[in-house]
């Protein structure tokens, strides 16, 4: 945590005290009172949506698609576009609206194409397979993963994903061989004068002859135990949007599956680059079969 604090301070550093006023870029007349939840239409002086029963701020349209979003979004979840023009979305910095570069970081306007993926974002991390796209976001991914916590974090991520590939045994045939098997594998290693790669670590080493209940406490477990960890290290409501991104991208665990909970909506997305308001703090969550994923791209 503490690291975490010192890393959300050293980007406030480049926030400037008014970071950033997304709603400059869109006239004040497109206010309405739509849900940012589920998108109902509600009488203009509703103070909670009618239909799911969100408290209701003064929304905007986006300048692209024309659908609504909240007045602190510089993302539409609608249409996947970055809709505020005076701040780069990839360092933050200030922008005209004819700068086709930005004058801090030199990023293009239009995006970066991923050259994993073809994806062109908008983000400084491709918003569909999470690669690091700029200098600066290469150097906060090395720097993030040199950090003790992360890399225990990504070998508990590592550990879960094995334990998902494992094939049961639920015969008794299937045990039989297995146990065999692992017999087999005991008495060549004496004879080898090898010790026992499961020796002091059973509980996390694959093992021969185990069947679906046994696997699925496994991976129970160790969901839960990374779940913790994510947990301990959820993001706190910022100032930044873009800084914000960065920062929750470069920490993504990157050996097993997780989505972006925002506290924006409640809701799990892909990544924070496809959350509108990633600014208001969320965190990482390990994905189960059957978790309802937002489809953000």
């Amino acid at each position: 945590m503490e690291e975490q604090k010192q890393h959300q301070q050293q980007y406030r550093t480049y926030e400037t005290p008014e970071t950033p006023s997304v709603q400059e870029s869109v006239r004040m007349e497109e206010v309405t009172r739509v849900c940012p939840h589920c998108g109902t239409v509600n009488e203009p002086d509703s103070l909670f949506c009618e239909e799911c029963g969100t408290a209701l701020g003064h929304s905007r349209l986006c300048p692209n698609c024309r659908q609504p979003l909240d007045l602190l979004a510089d993302f539409c979840e609608h249409c996947k576009t970055y809709v505020c023009s005076q701040r780069c979305s990839f360092c933050g910095a200030e922008v005209a609206e004819t700068d086709a570069f930005c004058p801090e970081c030199g990023a293009s306007r239009e995006g970066i194409v991923c050259p994993a993926c073809s994806t062109r974002s908008p983000f400084s991390y491709c918003r569909v397979c999470g690669l690091p796209l700029t200098e600066e976001a290469k150097r906060l991914s090395r720097m993030v993963h040199e950090e003790p916590m992360w890399r225990q974090m990504d070998a508990l991520a590592s550990e879960l994903e094995s334990l998902m590939k494992i094939i049961p045994a639920d015969t008794q045939q299937q045990i039989d061989r297995n146990q065999q098997n692992e017999e087999l594998c005991r008495r060549v290693r004496d004879l080898l004068g090898r010790p026992d790669p499961t020796d002091g670590r059973r509980d996390i080493t694959l093992r021969l002859g185990e069947t679906s209940e046994e696997i699925s406490e496994r991976i129970a477990k160790k969901r839960r135990e990374l779940q913790d960890m994510l947990d301990a290290v959820a993001v706190q409501p910022q100032e930044n949007p873009i800084l914000t991104r960065n920062f929750v991208m470069a920490r993504k665990p990157t050996s097993t599956r997780v989505g972006w909970k925002c506290n924006f909506k409640q809701v799990v997305h892909s990544s924070p680059c496809g959350c509108s308001c990633p600014q208001l703090g969320g965190k990482w969550v390990v994905l189960g079969h059957g978790t309802k994923v937002e489809d953000d791209f």
